[in-house]
């Protein structure tokens, strides 16, 4: 009962931390409409934005870690999504983006770049929280290693990351914050599912990252082939996978797939044990 206690305290502690310490980064992505931009980029002072994201991503993982080591690495990640997920709920969307004529390649850039971030808090995680309890014999240090971190078996795993697009194509039918959210956290849902079952014994550390890098693809082909923009976001035909923010894959990538982990036991421990 006592562990039982600790852990709920950890997690719903850990989750309203994450969010208030989050959410006093907003002040730096105002942009010129006047209101907190939808990407760093679009922000009035991109660099003062950048430097008190990082600086509350900082505080936010250190508690995650702490949750991490009450609970498990998933359970961590997931709460620092939820801190992430309250800071994109305060910014602006898609349409936003389309009416200040922003560069889709560089949205698209900027994907990637929290597609890095993920990867270097999940390896954080993994390497001061433990393995996970189903996955004992990983060792923590392997979270450091890229070996580990790019095997064969890893980059496998990963490559469920493409049915985040399936997800964004799916869910997301318009430029709603709460739905670019939820079909980033659906899609990596099953990101974690199905990427465990494919490397059951692997520590899902790139697989964090998966859905976020996917995501930047999706952005990448929407450049290719056009159709976005003011026009489009008029008519009603903006592309899906262009509506969905940097921060939206990010914070869904890190819920998504801790439940998507936690979903999978119900199917690979028992094969992983043997």
């Amino acid at each position: 009962m006592i562990d039982a206690t600790k852990r709920y305290v950890a997690l719903f502690g850990g989750m309203g931390a994450c969010m208030l310490v989050m959410a006093l980064a907003v002040g730096g992505l105002r942009s010129v409409q006047g209101v907190p931009g939808p990407t760093v980029g679009l922000a009035a002072s991109p660099v003062s934005a950048a430097i008190g994201i990082l600086l509350a991503l900082v505080v936010a993982v250190a508690i995650a870690l702490v949750v991490g080591r009450v609970v498990n690495a998933a359970v961590g990640a997931f709460v620092l999504g939820t801190g992430i997920a309250v800071l994109s709920m305060q910014c602006g969307t898609h349409a936003n983006a389309v009416f200040v004529d922003a560069g889709p390649v560089a949205m698209a850039i900027e994907t990637l770049v929290w597609g890095v971030l993920v990867l270097l808090m999940a390896m954080a995680l993994m390497r001061f929280t433990g393995p996970l309890p189903d996955q004992p014999w990983n060792d923590p240090k392997a979270a450091f290693d890229p070996r580990a971190v790019f095997s064969t078996e890893a980059v496998r795993s990963s490559c469920a990351g493409f049915l985040m697009l399936a997800a964004v194509w799916v869910f997301l039918s318009n430029d709603l914050k709460g739905q670019a959210i939820f079909a980033a956290t659906a899609g990596a849902i099953f990101v974690g599912l199905v990427g465990r079952i494919l490397a059951p014994r692997t520590q899902p550390v790139l697989l964090f990252a998966a859905p976020v890098l996917v995501g930047a693809l999706g952005q990448f082909a929407v450049v290719v082939t056009g159709g976005d923009g003011a026009a489009a976001f008029v008519a009603g035909t903006s592309p899906r996978l262009g509506m969905a923010m940097p921060m939206d894959y990010a914070a869904g990538a890190l819920m998504g797939v801790s439940m998507g982990l936690g979903w999978s036991r119900s199917f690979v421990e028992e094969h992983a044990g043997d």
